[in-house]
């Protein structure tokens, strides 16, 4: 007899597959030549057969509603997390990666007629193929780029011309035609997003403000832009127009790096001012309770948090936790998508801002907005395996950007800057520190104690200095 792969799955299910296989063969008169899970479940009453099979657990992120405002986490890795560290890991995790960008992808145009890459090698006509990119090197005028699908693998020449910022791991569409080993490029096609979706403006103006970075406990923390901050936002300072700005605040966006941590960089305990991590916590909660009750605070962690390093990284633990007494704080995961009052927001810290600064040519960590505009291109926060920025291997990659944010905010840099890409309003966040020497050797060029509000009635930004 033969016997098909779902009726294996049905008899592992059941938890007793081997003693019911040779009852059910020992009772029959006439074998079947195939054994099908249909033929099982007609050998056994149908509610028993409902008894025996255990439901899938399938972790769903959280849908957690704050206020009657409208306030919801859409996804985040808090509660959510399946890593083992385990090879297997890594494989699901790319898998994932590879299966949702490439549904992306065949939306495109170009892309609908995409072939697995093993029928490239059958064809001498101009193709469309999608692979994951295993790897980028130098070639006359151009890149040489490993791509492979679940199946197989082809190199492909890519003119500067057509495109010189593909870095390693990103999922990329690929029209060109085949001549002997190589597929000559044509063009290279992304994920990208749709054009511009109409947003859900309030009626009345709400200001959400986006602050990051405050790295309480270091000795370069701006204390006194802190304190001029902690004037405005209750309405005790700026002109007239910034004071009604204040009131209206609704939300209050930290974007990681909260606490300067501990053991973060070689020499930091110099740079100390608070040298325990949970008094540089419980600092960091004294300060926040400064901030107007009617404000809801979400707190995000960064890559100086005491979390785990590896993205995507959870909200702080319950100990972390105890410390901020306040009812107006809201923790998050890095990243978090959320909504406010109908507006999409996509909050990450941002640590691979260094990781594309690195790999694309022209671009610079001191000018984020660049490079918050190619992860959205790429519909990926951190594509590169093995940079800067671990990745924790979840069986479910957190990082794709399969939501189209309205905001899309991140920090790290220590660089306030906006911009805009198909309608997404990019912000990156300010910092509450001043430059180490350490900043100084990585190049950071810190630009502090700012603010950025955002206008819920027409969604226009603005900063205000302290």
């Amino acid at each position: 007899m033969l016997i098909q792969p779902d009726a294996v799955e049905f008899l592992i299910s059941r938890g007793n597959g081997m003693e019911f296989c040779k009852k059910f063969i020992k009772e029959l008169d006439t074998k079947p030549l195939i054994v099908s899970v249909d033929f099982l479940k007609r050998f056994v009453k149908e509610e028993k057969v409902e008894e025996k099979i255990k439901p899938i657990e399938r972790k769903v992120a959280p849908v957690v509603k704050i206020d009657e405002d409208g306030f919801e986490i859409l996804r985040d890795i808090t509660g959510n997390s399946t890593c083992e560290g385990r090879l297997e890991d890594f494989v699901l995790l790319f898998k994932d990666r590879f299966e949702k960008l490439s549904k992306m992808l065949r939306k495109r145009q170009e892309m609908r007629n995409a072939v697995p890459i093993k029928k490239v090698w059958r064809s001498d006509d101009e193709i469309a193929t999608i692979g994951l990119v295993k790897d980028v090197r130098n070639a006359k005028n151009g890149l040489i780029v490993e791509i492979e699908d679940e199946e197989d693998m082809i190199s492909v020449y890519v003119s500067r011309e057509i495109d010189s910022a593909i870095v390693n791991d990103e999922v990329i569409g690929v029209v060109g035609k085949r001549k002997g080993d190589l597929l000559i490029a044509k063009s290279i096609v992304r994920p990208e997003l749709p054009v511009e979706k109409e947003k859900k403006l309030t009626n009345e103006e709400k200001y959400i403000a986006f602050i990051s970075d405050l790295h309480v406990g270091s000795k370069s923390f701006l204390e006194d832009k802190w304190e001029k901050f902690i004037k405005w936002i209750n309405g005790k300072s700026g002109s007239e127009r910034q004071r009604k700005v204040a009131e209206k605040i609704e939300y209050l966006i930290i974007c990681g790096d909260d606490v300067e941590g501990v053991g973060i960089y070689p020499g930091q305990e110099k740079d100390l001012d608070i040298e325990d991590i949970y008094k540089q916590y419980e600092e960091l909660a004294d300060k926040l309770s400064q901030i107007p009750e009617r404000i809801k605070i979400i707190l995000q962690p960064g890559n100086h948090d005491a979390v785990r390093p590896a993205l995507p990284q959870p909200a702080f633990e319950k100990e972390l936790r105890e410390f901020f007494t306040s009812s107006n704080i809201e923790f998050i995961g890095n990243p978090c998508y959320m909504k406010i009052n109908g507006i999409t927001i996509l909050a990450y810290h941002g640590q691979s801002i260094q990781d594309f600064a690195s790999c694309v040519p022209g671009m610079n960590q001191n000018e984020p907005t660049k490079i918050m505009k190619e992860m959205l291109r790429r519909r990926h926060l951190a594509p590169i395996y093995g940079g800067i920025s671990s990745l924790a291997p979840e069986r479910k990659d957190y990082l794709i950007i399969d939501y189209i944010p309205d905001i899309f905010v991140t920090g790290h840099v220590h660089v306030t800057a906006v911009d805009s890409y198909r309608g997404v309003l990019m912000i990156n966040a300010s910092a509450w520190q001043s430059q180490t020497d350490y900043q100084r050797m990585m190049n950071f060029m810190p630009d502090p104690g700012k603010a950025v509000v955002v206008n819920l009635k027409n969604f226009m930004p603005s900063i205000v200095a302290f």
